[in-house]
């Protein structure tokens, strides 16, 4: 699932795949939220989404498993 949400990552940011999963682990430590959770939600959502032409933003998996208090932001250069 990890591999499949960093290909997700690599084809919306056109980043190498150490880049994609870096992003993964950078939001994974600032929500508190595992990566293999954060890539299952990723590959979940562009799996059912009707719009095949576009991808979801990483900062979607972090919102809907995100713990109270806490903020998904994506890191520099990444918006």
């Amino acid at each position: 699932m990890i591999e499949q949400a960093k290909g997700i990552i690599m084809a919306q940011y056109r980043c190498e795949p150490e880049e994609a999963f870096d992003l993964l682990r950078r939001v994974s430590q600032r929500t508190n939220v595992k990566v293999r959770e954060l890539a299952a939600q990723i590959v979940e959502h562009v799996a059912s989404c009707d719009d095949h032409g576009n991808v979801t933003p990483i900062t979607l998996g972090a919102r809907i498993y995100q713990r109270p208090g806490t903020h998904a932001r994506l890191p520099a250069g990444w918006n």
